[in-house]
């Protein structure tokens, strides 16, 4: 495969850049990596707010996800609620505390997709879209 390529597959630059570029929120909200990106995903997720939803999507450890998530509900952070139809699980929900972390955090990635995505057309990123699409797809397939 092309280095290239594998580099941006693989992501390990990305995530140096992201944890730097997140380096000082953690500090000001003293959180761990693993909360911020829950955090992040429960603001984009929709209705798929559980620990599966955020396993399948974040690929973290479900013991990571459930301290996480435990700390964010003691901090006030998120609340835990059952399904009323499945008890087995529970979703989490961001509450009005979690804003301003959401908030810095999306201005942080946004910033950082910028100063990524410079110098790059929107036809070339357009090509990368269905480019992307198809190589997730593949290894959707594989998994």
């Amino acid at each position: 495969m092309d280095g290239q390529i594998e580099s941006i597959l693989k992501g390990g630059r990305f995530r140096k850049l992201m944890e730097e570029q997140i380096g000082e929120i953690r500090k000001k909200y003293d959180m761990k990596k693993a909360e911020l990106e829950i955090l992040y995903f429960l603001s984009h997720c929709g209705g798929h707010n559980t620990s599966t939803d955020i396993h399948d999507q974040l690929l973290m450890n479900r013991g990571h996800i459930s301290q996480a998530v435990d700390s964010l509900c003691r901090r006030r952070f998120i609340s835990a609620m059952p399904d009323e139809r499945d008890r087995r699980y529970v979703h989490y929900i961001l509450l009005d505390s979690a804003k301003d972390v959401v908030r810095e955090l999306s201005m942080q990635y946004e910033e950082l997709n910028r100063k990524i995505l410079e110098g790059i057309s929107e036809e070339e990123l357009e090509v990368f879209r269905r480019v992307s699409a198809k190589i997730r797809n593949n290894m959707e397939k594989l998994l």
